[in-house]
């Protein structure tokens, strides 16, 4: 599943299609990677849904919730994945700011970020399914040829602090990319400059 960021709206959007994440990528929004990995098929779906007057996106797996979404004016978009309906291994955690008009709602398997938008006034809303394997970040230049394999090069970055960072890439920096640091990640769980610093 790609997770894709709108850095003018703040709504984190996922997808299985990666043509889909090409095109949201030419229109301006970031990739972030695999957020997590789905079933190809179970008996648990992930619906979508679709708020057109305030451009945000939802997906549960409660069929009531799809419901009284529609009856508010929500468009239902299909099933956008599935839920494993054995594995518990990795479940995917949904918050919510009720503050925030498009991009209301997370969803993760980070317990470190869960917790962080928790302390930043988001509601932790439980597990909203379960995924069957982990995520994985974004390459910091997906575009750039790779070099021939005689010729190993790893950049000497160094990022001041968490705002040069967003500055450079313009998402948190993950361990084992250049420039990551134990001394910008502040909860050691490999994902530096989590929340974009305040300007």
């Amino acid at each position: 599943m790609y997770r894709m960021y709108n850095p003018h709206s703040g709504e984190h959007f996922y997808t299985a299609n990666g043509v889909e994440r090409d095109r949201l990528r030419r229109a301006g929004w970031r990739y972030e990677g695999i957020g997590w990995r789905a079933p190809v098929r179970s008996s648990v779906p992930v619906y979508r849904m679709y708020n057109p007057n305030a451009g945000d996106h939802h997906y549960t797996l409660n069929r009531a919730e799809v419901n009284m979404l529609r009856r508010a004016g929500w468009r239902y978009e299909g099933i956008g994945w599935y839920s494993s309906d054995r594995n518990r291994s990795y479940p995917l955690y949904r918050q919510y700011n009720r503050r925030a008009k498009s991009g209301a709602h997370n969803y993760t398997l980070n317990r470190a970020e869960v917790n962080m938008l928790v302390r930043a006034g988001w509601r932790n809303e439980g597990i909203a399914w379960y995924a069957v394997g982990g995520g994985s970040p974004a390459p910091s230049s997906p575009s750039r040829p790779s070099r021939p394999a005689n010729k190993p090069s790893r950049p000497n970055v160094h990022y001041k602090n968490c705002k040069a960072v967003w500055n450079a890439i313009g998402r948190p920096l993950h361990r084992g990319e250049p420039g990551y640091s134990t001394d910008l990640d502040s909860d050691l769980d490999g994902i530096a400059c989590e929340t974009r610093p305040k300007y």
